[in-house]
């Protein structure tokens, strides 16, 4: 039988705080806001045989959210799933943590199965997420997502950012730091990047918007690379592909001050597979 069971712990840390955090299943969300606690929501599908028994699973899951100064450790439990059909279609255990924590906060979270979702935090972040989607928002510092399956959403980075991905789709948006995103097999869309980007993928479209303040590395294996940038963006385009066709709509201009240098950074693009277009957004 399925039970559900809530609780709710909170932690005195001040201003910052450390938070490490291993789901197995369910979804993770922490959030940064003004306060000087760490509080934690959870909301626990257990099957049980008895209420008894679904008591003492819910046990287990509290005493695996631990204190130390300002480090706050959460470990799910390992459930053991009611067998049967619901088993073999997901029907398991499973821990829903809402987690929000001061601003100062850095957090390291792996979760199996389930989406995770961090928003408002100085960090660093890392985030391991093996099957479901990842949303990242206003992080302040170093950003590092390793995801095996689900798509990819990052907006707003302060400091570098890094997205290694096997499976699923990339979104990174507004990042002010350099970002590296590797993918095997997704499509992978950027927007707005101040640092240097190198994006990656074997299978899989990439698409870049924005202006070209540094420089910005892109190697595909089979897929199209369309670029969108700021008409005003000066820089220099070296660009090639094996099978396919490469067209650029915008004009021509040459180095300023002679000598063989080069006016801003460098666009460098591989294609093995997919044609190349670059234009104007």
């Amino acid at each position: 039988m399925e039970y559900i069971r809530t609780l709710t712990r909170a932690f005195d840390v001040g201003e910052q705080a450390e938070l490490s955090l291993e789901n197995r299943s369910g979804t993770v969300t922490v959030r940064g806001e003004d306060t000087q606690e760490v509080r934690v929501e959870v909301v626990a599908r257990l099957w049980a045989e008895s209420e008894e028994e679904a008591n003492e699973q819910a046990e287990m899951v509290e005493r695996g959210i631990r204190q130390e100064g300002q480090r706050i450790t959460i470990r799910a439990p390992s459930l053991l799933a009611r067998p049967g059909l619901l088993s073999l279609f997901g029907r398991g255990p499973r821990i829903d943590y809402q987690v929000t924590a001061p601003r100062a906060t850095e957090a390291r979270i792996t979760n199996r199965t389930g989406r995770v979702e961090v928003e408002g935090i100085s960090g660093p972040l890392e985030i391991e997420s093996r099957t479901g989607r990842a949303e990242v928002r206003q992080i302040e510092g170093d950003t590092t997502i390793t995801s095996r399956t689900g798509a990819v959403r990052v907006e707003t980075i302060g400091g570098a950012l890094m997205v290694s991905s096997r499976t699923g789709t990339v979104m990174v948006r507004r990042c002010k730091g350099d970002v590296s995103i590797q993918a095997r097999s997704g499509a992978i869309q950027v927007e707005d990047i101040e640092g240097r980007l190198r994006a990656e993928t074997r299978t899989g479209a990439i698409r870049y918007s924005g202006a070209v303040r540094a420089d910005i590395d892109i190697e595909v294996g089979t897929g199209a690379v369309r670029l969108a940038v700021d008409p005003d963006s000066i820089f220099f385009l070296d660009a090639e592909t094996v099978t396919g066709s490469v067209r650029s709509d915008l004009s021509l201009r040459r180095p300023s001050d002679g000598a063989g240098q080069k006016d801003g950074p460098t666009v460098r693009i591989r294609t093995r597979t997919g044609s190349i277009r670059i234009g104007t957004r």
